[in-house]
């Protein structure tokens, strides 16, 4: 199925996304035990383009519409959830990182025009000291997903006065966005897992380092691209928590099934294919995980026509667009528990995809971005108390 603002090359990167899939799955045991992606994982990603797919047009990406990217984010996930969690935070950061870059330090960090690879976090872990100039920049944050093969690291920081976080009318912190090559970046060895082990999430400081202005990102001050940067930050990455968490449970089905065959009890020599259980749970699987999906790129769609067309969503769509991105990860969760429940003793040995998968989406259902709170937000939109936040693009004009 397909919607019609989707973009054009959308059947081309879902392509792109087969082509890669031998390296990718050859990969998978290597980057768990290296617990970040290895060489070819990566090259495999960098040279598809697929990493490109939320920077700007004008800078030689696709800003591909949220559908799209996680329908891709789900092909590549399907074949080892490190890589496309990956793929997820590659493509999110360099995307923003292309959006708000000044145009002053645009030739540094797309040096003559060729995309490069990022990492980061929103979090503003940090401290900012203002300086002439630009800002010296110190703090340690957490889960810098992807960082091992990083070319620049974007981050948030708290804007600081004489070491402490300076603080608005409202208490709240004053925070920025920054730019960072990975020479200036510390990466810990501290990423031991037990799910996601090959993204390399590993914990990174930053220690006394002068970012000059032009390295902040600010949309107030510089924003290329369209509609897809004009998404509040929920719908944002949203697509990348269900293409994954849609990408690992498919795997998780394919895994099962192709086991039901030849996999039999020792004792009744009954095979899995044979047992009346296993048909009922199978079908049933199969189809929550099915409507889960609907759901999730129904509600990814909606983001996006109501975008494209310059309309704001009302506050119940957006509980539902939260919802929906935590309900199909716990689809998933439950359609993966189902599968690796019934590949009983084989399921159990590394290497085996079912216990991977099952590490993998476990590991992702800890992200605050699919937080159960998400449907007390639903529910409290549906009955009138539901509020706005920035996250969702803050109150509409009228309301503020």
């Amino acid at each position: 199925m397909t919607y019609p603002l989707q973009i054009a090359e959308r059947d081309e990167l879902l392509a792109k996304a087969r082509s890669i899939q031998e390296i990718i799955e050859a990969e998978a045991e290597p980057s768990e035990t290296n617990r970040t992606l290895t060489g070819p994982a990566v090259e495999a990603l960098h040279a598809s383009g697929l990493l490109n797919i939320c920077v700007p047009r004008a800078l030689g990406g696709l800003e591909a519409d949220p559908v799209t990217q996680a329908e891709v984010y789900e092909a590549v996930s399907e074949m080892n959830g490190a890589a496309g969690w990956c793929l997820v935070i590659g493509a999110t950061s360099v995307g923003m990182v292309g959006n708000m870059i000044s145009d002053a330090a645009l030739p540094t960090v797309f040096p003559n025009g060729r995309i490069p690879r990022a990492s980061g976090t929103v979090v503003p872990s940090g401290l900012a000291e203002r300086v002439e100039g630009g800002y010296r920049v110190s703090g340690r944050w957490a889960f810098g997903s992807a960082i091992h093969h990083a070319d620049w690291v974007s981050t948030g920081a708290m804007v600081a006065e004489d070491g402490a976080p300076k603080r608005g009318p409202d208490g709240a912190p004053e925070v920025i966005s920054i730019c960072v090559p990975i020479a200036d970046v510390i990466i810990e060895d501290n990423w031991f897992s037990n799910g996601l082990r090959g993204t390399g999430s590993s914990h990174y400081r930053i220690e006394d380092k002068f970012v000059p202005d032009a390295f902040l990102l600010n949309r107030a001050t510089t924003s290329r691209g369209g509609a897809l940067f004009r998404i509040p930050t929920y719908g944002y990455v949203a697509a990348c928590h269900a293409g994954f968490a849609m990408g690992v449970a498919k795997r998780a089905l394919a895994e099962i099934t192709a086991m039901a065959e030849k996999k039999k009890r020792k004792l009744s020599g009954v095979a899995l294919a044979d047992r009346g259980a296993f048909h009922k749970e199978l079908g049933l699987n199969a189809s929550k995980l099915a409507g889960a999906r609907l759901f999730a790129l129904d509600t990814l769609n909606r983001v996006w026509e109501a975008t494209v067309n310059g309309e704001r969503l009302p506050l119940v769509a957006w509980g539902e667009c939260r919802a929906a991105m935590t309900y199909v990860t716990e689809v998933a969760a439950e359609v993966t528990t189902f599968a690796y429940r019934y590949g009983s003793g084989a399921a159990l040995y590394q290497g085996h995809p079912l216990q991977r998968c099952l590490r993998d989406i476990y590991t992702a259902s800890q992200h605050g971005v699919v937080s159960d709170e998400n449907y007390e937000n639903l529910g409290l939109a549906m009955i009138g108390k539901g509020r706005w936040d920035p996250l969702i693009g803050g109150p509409p004009p009228q309301e503020g």
